[in-house]
């Protein structure tokens, strides 16, 4: 559950504090005053993408942070997600304008891609757009699944279908074209011996152009270290020489001054590091050897590191991961091309496991379907549709799956499967009493869309493990004794759950356990929005608002009445 709230720096929001409490709490305020900003908000607690467009005018980052109660979360599901065992998580999450932002959990950094993780273990999010997706018969199926808690079905079904899958590639791969498998083998087999021939060696072409330098001025080298050795040791004239007979002379003159003692230690050690500059050079005149056949094996080498890399597009060391890849390959097509029969057996094997799984998830979700519809009629009554049938219609049903299965899922006769399975769902609604169930997506208008789509997601909420719900501006589209009833609605779901719910309707705002108005003003020439838990009065004259009367008796009168049946509902 969210308990506490903080934005600083987003869109219009400077420093905005909440505390939120068990129950349904309600959003309400003017069109474009920032309610949809607090939600936003949450979302972004909750792992979904930021943009540096969030972040208020002139200011260097945007903060969110959220207090959350983990007592009613599964500790084994909160470790998975990175989080110790504890009752409290302090979520904080910094968006920067130079794109350096940070996500803390409890203090310690995470990931984006954790966060969404946890996320959706805390919080579910409705948005007010949501109720086109009832429009799109394709998402029927997950939404049947849902509300069954069929994931591990169909995980399973995945699962199968996807060893299906992979094996009937490689057996497409093998049949397709056996001419170009043929010619494939031809050229991996050419591939994999040139670059077996060429014994590459990690880091060899980089020591081999170090080595090419060295050999290309070894003369040079060489003559510079025997004219050194002669200046500085060898010659008549060389500076030991010079070096040693200065010493002696100042050796001289300290029995005279002892002064120059010093100055002679000083030459005498000068004279032991030229000595050992001179002996340095010797060796290296030896070491330095200009070796032309070596030169030429180099560079051959070089030559052959060159146009291998040229021709398989990629550096020195990356040719030994190629060699890898493309024996892999080889074996991988030696193999399948020796074991076709096998191939074909181990194909016609996993589809009809894949198929078995279709079965058994198709079995499961028209079980599921039958408590769904019942369930929904249920919800439909409560929300003010009292003559209206929901059917699950399966167009296409796995039922009907091959028993013997088939080794090609789009085989001429053969139900298609998928990693979804075999089925496909469309809901089907008839609103008035006597008139047959229809395509929802067809005859559904607004208001009976938004009603529908929160019937079905309070339904499928409670298959979830989210302690807060969020539903911002279900509302869309109905008013009067409908608002009412999805107000009612709201508020039964917030007796076991948290509830966060953005609504312009009075009758909705009223049922609330706890109640926010959200304004926006100007302050030194800078908008801001602001928010604020409402009681008593305060609550009564945003309500008369909301019915478009602020400051009058009727509105007010209304509003009051609309508080006293809402504390008698409760």
């Amino acid at each position: 559950m969210l308990r506490a709230l903080r934005i600083r720096n987003v869109a219009i929001v400077d420093d905005l504090a909440l505390d939120f409490a068990p129950g349904m709490n309600v959003l309400t305020g003017e069109t474009g005053a920032g309610k949809s900003i607090i939600t936003n908000a949450i979302g972004l607690l909750c792992g979904e993408r930021a943009y540096v467009d969030l972040i208020r005018t002139d200011a260097a980052e945007a903060e969110i942070e959220g207090v959350f109660d983990l007592e009613t979360c599964d500790p084994e599901t909160l470790a998975n997600c990175g989080v110790d065992d504890t009752d409290e998580l302090l979520i904080r999450r910094v968006i920067a304008r130079s794109g350096k932002g940070k996500i803390l959990l409890n203090g310690n950094a995470a990931t984006a891609a954790l966060l969404a993780q946890l996320g959706a273990l805390l919080i579910r999010v409705y948005g007010q757009h949501e109720q086109t997706t009832l429009l799109k018969s394709e998402n029927h199926l997950d939404l049947v699944d849902e509300f069954g808690a069929l994931a591990a079905e169909r995980a399973t079904m995945s699962a199968a279908y996807e060893e299906f899958r992979v094996a009937a590639e490689r057996l497409a791969k093998l049949t397709a074209s056996s001419e170009a498998t043929r010619q494939r083998v031809e050229l991996l087999r050419f591939q994999n011996g040139e670059l077996h021939d060429a014994k590459i060696e990690r880091g060899e072409e980089a020591a081999l152009q170090q080595e090419r330098e060295r050999q290309r001025y070894a003369e040079k080298l060489g003559q510079i270290c025997q004219q050194g050795e002669e200046v500085l040791y060898a010659n008549d004239e060389a500076v030991v020489t010079t070096l040693a007979r200065v010493v002696t002379q100042l050796d001289d003159a300290a029995r005279v001054d002892a002064d120059f003692r010093e100055q002679a230690d000083l030459l005498r050690q000068a004279k032991a590091q030229v000595e050992e500059v001179a002996l340095n050079l010797r060796r290296s005149a030896e070491r330095i050897q200009h070796d032309p056949q070596r030169l030429a094996e180099i560079e051959d080498r070089l030559a052959l590191l060159s146009r291998l890399k040229r021709k398989y597009d990629c550096d020195g060391d990356a040719l030994l991961e190629k060699h890898v890849a493309l024996a892999a390959e080889l074996a991988e097509l030696e193999s399948s091309t020796a074991d076709s029969a096998t191939l074909k057996q181990e194909v016609r094997e996993r589809a009809q496991h894949a198929w078995a799984a279709a079965r058994e998830l198709s079995k499961a979700r028209h079980a599921v379907a039958t408590k769904l519809e019942k369930r929904m009629e249920g919800e439909l009554r409560t929300l003010g549709m009292l003559g209206g049938v929901f059917r699950v219609v399966f167009t296409v049903s796995g039922l009907d799956a091959p028993q013997a299965g088939w080794a090609d899922a789009s085989a001429p006769g053969a139900s298609r499967f998928s990693a979804l399975g075999a089925d496909t769902v469309e809901f089907y609604l008839s609103a008035n009493p006597g008139e047959a169930p229809k395509p929802l997506a067809r005859i559904a208008s607004g208001g009976e869309l938004s009603r529908i789509m929160l019937a079905l997601k309070t339904l499928t909420a409670g298959a979830g493990e989210a302690a807060t719900l969020i539903f911002d501006e279900v509302d869309t589209g109905i008013g009067g004794t409908v608002a009412e009833a999805v107000g009612k609605r709201l508020q039964a779901l917030g007796r076991g759950r948290q509830v966060l719910c953005i609504t312009h309707l009075p009758q909705i705002a009223a049922l609330a356990d706890h109640h926010f108005a959200v304004e926006k003003r100007v302050s030194k020439g800078r908008t801001i929005t602001t928010a604020k838990q409402l009681e008593g009065d305060d609550r009564i004259r945003e309500l008369a608002r909301m019915l478009g009367g602020s400051g009058s008796v009727e509105s007010e009168r209304y509003a009051r009445r609309l508080m006293a049946g809402a504390n008698g509902a409760k």
